[in-house]
């Protein structure tokens, strides 16, 4: 295990963020750990020093994602971190390293924050700690597919997977809980299926727990199953049943096909705090590649007990059409990749709830779209606030091209995560989003601030920092059965209350905390070593300033003239310039140089996707 400090863009050339310029001088630094490395017998196929195309080879390390749990004492210091591996290290010094069952399955390996000398947050990993907690035979050796942890109490994580059974035809959702020290409380169980459909496609965003009545606690989910079936996306509500906290059950309520033309929707419902019964949820609809039917919103109820069974329609309380089809100077575009995320209130007490006003994001794609394949051109990059409830929705702030202001944002498989910055006493909203390499991941991954002034209705580049290294791609593509040109890996991201808060004089208020898999530099030239995995800590939020000391008096005056701020545009609420932003799932900015590339043998397969 290492980790290792981030000193300011140094190295990346990356923006200095704006809006957390106050968390530079908080004491704190964004901070990194490899989790596990690389397989050591597990190597990838290479022919004439360069990686070759294998297929089901799988990437070594994929598809990461994390959920934070109370140590004891109220603070959320420990944490479990879920990942595809195909091998572990020795359990015990000189020991043998342990290589997954039918070549690919869910790991987990524990971790706990502390502090390093100069009072940063750091993660510390227990390799040797680590165990398979998946033992399926899949197809395609795809054993436990797009993972997504996430906190079903303060003491227990659950994550939820895709499997399809050898020799079948249906994949279907499955999730499993453990606690805090890694006990398995909850055995695989299945809580999604449909007919010939594979389930479940989503946001890269977790499970929402919508609220506890007694020993149950409720949790609504977005389930896009495309296949030969109905195709339809589907908001499901499930129960989880904690009466026996060391036995664990879940089961399925109800669920509600809210996208019956489904193709990639990858919806996401969430809830606000005030309003436990509705549940929101957005999504992309069409059965085209790319898809054509619009960006939509819906509003469902899910009152406990009060719906039960399959498709039921009578949960649905209204559903909307949010953005579509644009010709605008000859360019016809669609809109896509409908994704949102919560805009954090805080409480009296610091605790971070969900609000009814959420930041949306969408594309406005231009693609092959008579050849029915993914991908396209991102023309437009539209982001706004909506304040939405059972009452129907409005834009707090209308929907705006963004793509000008975010430049370089990647959206080949882009993480949308909520976030909060500045200091504690201004509390300011927002979103971090995260992208990886196209190529590897041997440089940094890229974690970009959108900051929501809610004041002046505006939106403002919060600037970019570097996550540990990210692969959004390569590995993951060229050894699994996936064709050569689309991403395919998916890292995640939660935002908690740093719990070292004015210890070592530490005044980073909030942290987010990034799961990421990729190549580390030092194995640039070596192509057939596999992916390792890796957290970064990056404090986005901190204490305000303590008053300086002193007494004393005085008076005097002063004038100037200048000019101040722009009023804000009501047609383009965001900051000037000038450019387009390429991206989705077949397009994507990247960076790094292309001497770097021949060192593991790419440079003939660095194009534009389609």
């Amino acid at each position: 295990m290492t980790t290792k400090t981030l000193l300011m863009f140094a190295a990346t050339g990356l923006l200095t963020p704006v809006a957390l310029e106050g968390v530079a001088d908080a004491g704190g630094r964004t901070t990194t750990t490899m989790v596990l490395g690389s397989p050591e017998n597990d190597l990838a196929p290479v022919a004439n020093g360069r990686l070759r195309r294998t297929n089901e080879e799988q990437a070594g390390t994929e598809m990461t994602t994390i959920v934070m749990l109370d140590d004891g004492t109220g603070k959320l210091t420990k944490g479990l971190y879920f990942s595809m591996r195909t091998e572990l290290p020795a359990a015990t010094p000189g020991g043998a390293v342990r290589p997954a069952n039918d070549r690919m399955q869910l790991a987990l390996t524990p971790f706990v924050l502390g502090q390093a000398t100069d009072g940063s947050v750091i993660a510390t990993a227990n390799p040797a700690g680590s165990t398979f907690v998946t033992n399926n035979d899949g197809n395609e050796y795809r054993n436990a597919n797009a993972p997504q942890a996430f906190a079903l109490t303060k003491d227990i994580g659950c994550v939820n997977y895709n499997y399809q059974p050898n020799n079948t035809n249906d994949t279907k959702r499955y999730a499993a809980c453990f606690t805090a020290d890694g006990t398995q409380v909850l055995a695989q169980t299945q809580i999604q299926a449909k007919n010939n459909d594979d389930c479940s496609m989503h946001q890269t965003s977790p499970d929402t727990v919508a609220q506890k009545v007694g020993n149950a606690i409720y949790v609504v989910s977005w389930d896009g199953c495309n296949g030969n079936g109905n195709d339809d996306g589907w908001a499901r509500l499930s129960k989880y049943d904690v009466s026996n906290p060391a036995a664990v059950t879940v089961t399925k309520m109800f669920d509600i096909s809210l996208a019956q033309r489904e193709e990639r929707s990858r919806g996401l419902c969430s809830i606000a705090a005030e309003d436990p019964n509705t549940a929101i949820c957005t999504w992309t609809e069409g059965n085209n590649q790319p898809q054509r039917d619009g960006t939509w919103m819906a509003a469902i109820d899910i009152t406990p007990g009060k719906f039960n069974g399959a498709n039921q329609q009578g949960a649905l309380i209204w559903k909307e059409q949010l953005e579509g089809r644009k010709d605008i100077d000859g360019l016809r575009t669609y809109s896509m990749r409908a994704a949102h995320t919560r805009i954090m209130a805080p409480t009296a007490t610091g605790e971070l709830k969900p609000s009814n006003m959420m930041l949306f994001y969408s594309n406005d794609l231009r693609g092959n779209n008579n050849s029915n394949e993914k991908g396209g051109t991102i023309i437009r990059t539209q982001m706004g606030v909506i304040k939405a409830d059972k009452l129907g929705m409005s834009y707090v702030q209308p929907l705006a091209d963004t793509s000008v202001m975010l430049r370089g944002l990647g959206g080949t498989h882009l993480g949308m995560n909520t976030a909060v910055f500045g200091t504690t006493d201004k509390l300011q909203a927002g979103a971090i989003f995260t992208n990886g390499s196209h190529t590897g991941g041997y440089f940094s991954g890229q974690a970009r601030s959108l900051v929501w002034d809610q004041t002046a209705l505006k939106f403002t580049d919060g600037g970019m920092q570097p996550t540990a290294e990210s692969d959004r791609h390569l590995y993951a593509n060229y050894l699994g059965n996936n064709p050569g040109n689309q991403g395919r890996n998916h890292d995640s991201a939660v935002l908690v209350a740093n719990p070292f808060l004015g210890v070592q004089a530490n005044t980073d208020a909030y942290l987010m905390i990034f799961a990421t898999s990729g190549k580390p530099m030092a194995e640039v030239g070596i192509p057939q070593k596999k992916a390792s995995a890796f957290l970064t800590v990056m404090p986005v939020a901190s204490a305000p300033a303590a008053a300086p000391g002193g007494s004393g008096s005085g008076s005097g005056s002063g004038s100037g003239s200048g000019s101040g701020s722009d009023p804000v545009d009501p047609v383009d609420p965001v900051d000037p310039g000038a450019g387009d932003s390429l991206g989705g799932c077949s397009t994507g900015g990247s960076t790094g140089g292309l001497a770097t590339f021949l060192l593991i043998g790419l440079a003939a397969f660095i194009r534009r996707r389609r």
